[in-house]
């Protein structure tokens, strides 16, 4: 195929082909001259590219710091021969064997904040998937947060967690405080959790291995395919009705537990849940 200005539109317009009739001409338009910008490109983040790169988005962000390892094969988008490559450049190049024509800038550093704000442009879409497991990765989300506040732009974030994903919008458009003032010092991964993920966000399941982390902070969070791929199945109808100004939920909380559980369970279930949480929250205080 030739690289020419016409055949990059025949090929886009055949790729999108069959989004016809359910993504129409105005809302396809701004998918493809949006940049998006994936902050984390591993479970979450990683999870979100493909599906708007296949609803034809061609312009990537992507920044992770992370080599893929042997256990991030449970839930990421990455194969055994990947093993060892930096998360975004191995994106990057997945992104380039479905679309040749895309813009992809990679940063391999992942969200410096000394330098993010430099990365950033008027009209992004941030997807902010940094891992705050870590001291370190909360420093990089509020430094992401306050430049994208700063140019008003769109941030979607996002916890996955057992079988919940849990999905907030911060809109700096009309949002004026990064991550609405709710970060409060002293800023420490499990205190910036506390501050963002609000507690009946949290599903039952959890609850056993935040307590054993608690006590033994060395121990890694487990995390799941289907919780990590479903921010896929969201981002698209998310991001166009965010660009096209239309009224969102600013949270969007899926368990899929939930969704399979006869009513009469799923009651139950989120009684015993709201009835632990305060136990939890002791356990966990500080």
């Amino acid at each position: 195929m030739a690289t020419g200005v016409r055949d990059h539109e025949a090929f886009y317009s055949e790729l999108v082909a069959r989004n016809r009739g359910l993504i129409d001409d105005r809302s396809q338009a701004l998918l493809r001259r949006t940049r998006f910008v994936i902050a984390g490109c591993g479970s979450t983040g990683g999870a979100c590219v493909m599906p708007l790169l296949r609803s034809g988005a061609e312009r990537f962000v992507l920044l992770d710091p992370g080599t893929y390892e042997l256990n991030n094969l449970n839930r990421q988008d990455s194969s055994f021969d990947e093993i060892g490559a930096n998360k975004a450049a191995a994106t990057a190049k997945r992104v380039l064997a479905v679309n040749r024509f895309a813009s992809v800038d990679v940063h391999e550093e992942g969200v410096s904040p000394e330098t993010i704000a430099s990365v950033l442009a008027p009209g992004d879409v941030v997807v902010d998937a940094i891992d705050v497991t870590a001291d370190e990765g909360v420093r990089a989300k509020i430094a992401l947060h306050e430049s994208a506040c700063a140019l008003r732009l769109i941030v979607l974030t996002a916890y996955d967690i057992a079988t919940t994903q849990f999905v907030e919008v911060f809109d700096y458009r009309r949002v004026r405080k990064p991550l609405r003032g709710r970060v409060r010092p002293p800023v420490t991964s499990a205190r910036v959790l506390k501050d963002l993920v609000p507690p009946l966000a949290l599903p039952r399941e959890i609850f056993a291995v935040l307590r054993a982390r608690n006590a033994d902070p060395s121990l890694p969070f487990p995390q799941l395919a289907m919780t990590s791929t479903l921010l896929g199945a969201l981002v698209v109808p998310y991001v166009l009705r965010l660009l096209r100004s239309e009224p969102v939920r600013r949270r969007v909380r899926v368990d899929l537990n939930d969704e399979l559980r006869p009513a009469s369970h799923r009651w139950m279930q989120s009684l015993r849940r709201i009835l632990e949480l305060p136990g939890l929250w002791w356990d966990l205080r500080g």
